[in-house]
């Protein structure tokens, strides 16, 4: 149970850092094509999110979410970094492809380390992997 919980956390929190990163990024691009695969793995990791809070409140899990702190700098760095590129497309997708990697490994990590784990937690942490990964496929070509 207490690594259902600490799985869970981690979901809502990488699933948290995408939805921010991709909000904060979206509308810097004029690629129709491009911003809708990011509206798609904003909806995806939504859904993935509210799963994950799902699952933490019916086990009775205090939530952990990403400091605001963090959050700031991360819109901060990635605004700055997108504005001053030449091609604001393919830097978001670089963006895209570096935090889908992270969440990749982070993913894997978790799942070796943390053990049996409820079918229902299981699932959704590797639902986030096959995401993560999907995503990182779909990014590459827009770089």
């Amino acid at each position: 149970m207490e690594n259902d919980v600490s799985m869970l956390n981690s979901i809502r929190r990488t699933t948290q850092m995408g939805c921010y990163g991709i909000k904060n990024v979206m509308n810097e691009t004029v690629n129709r094509d491009f911003r809708n695969a990011l509206r798609s793995q904003l909806n995806e990791y939504e859904q993935i999110y509210t799963e994950a809070d799902r699952l933490l409140r019916e086990r009775g899990g205090r939530a952990h979410n990403i400091h605001p702190i963090a959050k700031y700098g991360a819109a901060l760095s990635a605004k700055l970094r997108v504005r001053t590129s030449l091609d604001p497309t393919a830097k978001i997708a670089e963006m895209m492809l570096q935090g889908n990697a992270r969440g990749m490994i982070k993913s894997m990590q978790n799942l070796r380390t943390m053990g049996i784990l409820d079918p229902k937690v299981s699932t959704l942490s590797r639902r986030l992997l096959q995401t993560e990964q999907a995503n990182f496929n779909q990014m590459k070509q827009y770089l």
